[in-house]
């Protein structure tokens, strides 16, 4: 089964892990400190949909001892929805039906229905279909209103009084997004379409109980397991984000306390936060 919408659950687009060999330490929390910091920092792994938010007293209280909170992108940025808006529609006029043929687009008519709110399949057309497979992941989960854990962070930093700052911006991931073409963003959500309801439910309920499990190499492993065009383009998705971040967590790390958090699947690996930084002299540790 291919699972496109499991890049959109981590937004770290880890269909697939390249250099995948070296393995690390089951957590999701670490602390960052050494090479001239002054003040440690710390790293979280999120799943940015779930039923439940699970956070441990013990990064509660990590989390409160930092200065800032940095995430993938700012959410609090209040000109984000404007460029997603600007951002959702396929560009030169182009439509499902410009990928899919009548049959295909029954198809998707009858996956969407109910799935989204205050939209219906017409208005749905132009929609990118990254983005359609984002509005449908809701669907497969067990709870009817998901919550996320960089929402969470986000809303604790502000109740908090916290700067939020992003390690890359909106128009970073729209820009890799659009690097794949929309006749493969459309077979992958036809792929996603075919297949029934407790099945992808089944995939996205396995990925969860890994993640809450904090078994990194097993998450991993049973990612790269699933068939997925969309291997194409992992070293643009995760390895290259990966490398791009490092210079800019060294940077807030050593101005101050910093609390990073961002898609599990940006921890493990070769080519994963925690052996890049650890190759560029920090230490890691686990924490939990």
């Amino acid at each position: 089964m291919k699972i496109k919408f499991l890049f959109i659950l981590f937004l770290g687009c880890a269909l697939s892990l390249t250099g995948q060999a070296q393995s690390t330490e089951n957590a999701l929390f670490w602390k960052v400190s050494g090479n001239g910091l002054t003040a440690d920092s710390y790293l979280y792994g999120t799943i940015h949909l779930a039923c439940e938010v699970k956070i441990s007293d013990n990064v509660k209280q990590a989390f409160d001892s930092t200065e800032q909170l940095a995430l993938e992108i700012n959410m609090a940025d209040p000109n984000m929805m404007t460029v997603m808006m600007q951002n959702m529609y396929m560009k030169d006029g182009k439509k499902l039906s410009d990928f899919a043929n009548d049959e295909e687009l029954k198809q998707l008519e009858a996956f969407f229905k109910g799935k989204v709110q205050g939209m219906n399949f017409g208005m749905m057309q132009s929609i990118k279909p990254f983005f359609l497979s984002a509005m449908a992941v809701t669907s497969f989960m067990s709870c009817s209103t998901p919550q996320g854990y960089d929402m969470y962070f986000m809303e604790q930093a502000k109740a908090k009084e916290k700067s939020i700052i992003g390690l890359e911006t909106l128009m970073d991931q729209v820009n890799m997004i659009d690097k794949i073409p929309y006749q493969e963003q459309v077979d992958e959500l036809l792929e996603m379409a075919s297949k029934p309801a407790e099945e992808n439910s089944r995939v996205y309920q396995e990925m969860l109980r890994r993640y809450e499990a904090k078994d990194l190499d097993g998450l991993m492993k049973f990612m790269t397991e699933q068939e997925s065009s969309m291997n194409l383009y992992a070293e643009d998705f995760l390895d290259n984000r990966n490398k791009k971040w490092i210079p800019v967590i060294e940077e807030k790390a050593k101005e101050t306390s910093t609390f990073f958090a961002f898609g599990a699947a940006h921890l493990a690996g070769n080519n994963g936060v925690i052996n890049l930084l650890r190759r560029a002299g920090y230490t890691i540790k686990a924490m939990e």
